[in-house]
């Protein structure tokens, strides 16, 4: 069934709605891409009152969101993957149910595949909810979104919830919200470090949730290191506090300076740098999404996993590099076999790279990157700006 034909089919709800509730549980990756369906929301119901439920992380982000009123937050499972999953999945019902019930007429529940989410909706009382059935009783919602086969992109998965509401998302365009203070922090972040408007900023992002994805220090290392010579570019390390010595290990192996930034930005801050980047270098995780919500061109480093769910919409200036193709993949490249059941993973250091990630060299990211660095690159862009 095409989904035109799914719109056609869905209905739109036929009370007043006053009160929205939409629950974008997950990290930045999973709450940028629900930009384009917060829009369309916001335009379908322009003078209803819209809250966020989601984890303290995103709070910052979301607060800048000018498409929500509220947000309301929910603490992140600890256990995920664990035999306690249950307990604590049930236990957050008996919290979060009596501070949501009867405060809603619609609940949207943008996370697909979330049994959590789905139960915590029916529970709020509202008479309205949509999202996934995804293998729950067909009573908890009210408007289910069109099932789906194989694997979507985030995006595409949200508007299918907002398709079955008869709310059309126009547009793929992910956002980020950032504000002048943010703007203010960054450049003297930059200035700092001897960096003005003028430099060619590159980034280099080498962090992950999960450390099969990430590449090898020594790889960085070699790659920025030919950035610079070749490009005069200034290298930014980028990353959370917990990456810190990751980032000073791959600076430790440079003949080029970079600037290590890791851990002295907020996410809106973190924005606001890849903003002020000429192209941005990272493996697939949430910096991928903010340098498409800025319109950064960026190479984004993916090994064995699939790159659908934060894939970049038509015009997105993303190039993905890869030394395989999925079908060289093998069934499982995880010892634990935890890859899929988690949302992160460090066990140990030597699974650096196990993911795919070890068949990536320098040199396919250094000819990569001269799609976007090479000075008729840059010129093309500067003249379509």
């Amino acid at each position: 069934m095409t989904m035109e034909r799914v719109a056609e089919r869905a209905v739109a709800p036929a009370r007043p709605i006053r009160r929205i509730l939409v629950m974008v549980y997950g990290h930045v990756a999973d709450v940028l891409s629900a930009g384009p369906s917060l829009k369309a929301l916001r335009e379908a119901y322009p003078d209803a009152t819209i809250s966020a439920l989601a984890v303290p992380y995103v709070r910052d982000m979301l607060e800048a969101c000018p498409y929500l009123d509220h947000v309301l937050l929910m603490e992140d499972f600890k256990h995920k993957g664990s035999k306690w999953i249950h307990a604590e999945r049930v236990w957050g019902l008996a919290r979060m149910a009596p501070r949501l019930f009867g405060r809603f007429d619609m609940v949207v529940v943008l996370h697909a595949r979330s049994n959590f989410l789905t139960r915590l909706a029916f529970l709020s009382g509202a008479p309205i909810r949509a999202g996934y059935q995804d293998g729950n009783p067909a009573w908890l919602l009210t408007h289910r979104a069109q099932p789906y086969a194989g694997v979507l992109s985030f995006r595409d998965e949200n508007r299918r919830v907002l398709q079955a509401l008869a709310i059309p998302v126009r547009g793929a365009r992910m956002e980020i919200w950032t504000g002048a203070r943010d703007e203010e922090a960054v450049s003297t972040l930059l200035a700092e470090h001897g960096i003005g408007e003028g430099d060619v900023v590159v980034g280099m992002h080498p962090g992950s949730h999960w450390t099969c994805q990430q590449w090898y220090p020594r790889q960085w290392a070699a790659a920025g290191d030919q950035l610079a010579e070749r490009y005069g570019a200034k290298l930014v390390i980028t990353g959370t506090r917990d990456e810190i010595p990751l980032a000073e290990e791959i600076a430790g192996g440079m003949r080029a300076r970079p600037i290590i930034l890791a851990g002295r930005t907020t996410v809106p801050q973190f924005a606001a740098l890849i903003r002020r980047m000429r192209l941005l270098v990272c493996v697939n995780s949430a910096a991928s999404q903010l340098a498409l919500a800025t319109r950064t061109p960026m190479l984004n480093l993916i090994g064995y996993e699939n790159p659908t769910w934060t894939a970049a919409a038509r015009g997105e200036a993303m190039l993905v590099v890869r030394g395989s193709t999925p079908e060289d993949a093998p069934s499982s490249w995880c010892p634990w076999h935890l890859w899929g059941r988690l949302s992160e993973c460090h066990k140990e250091e030597a699974c650096m790279g196990r993911g795919g990630m070890q068949m990536i060299t320098p040199e396919l990211v250094v000819a990569a990157a001269e799609r976007f660095l090479a000075p008729e690159a840059v010129a093309g862009a500067e003249r379509h700006g």
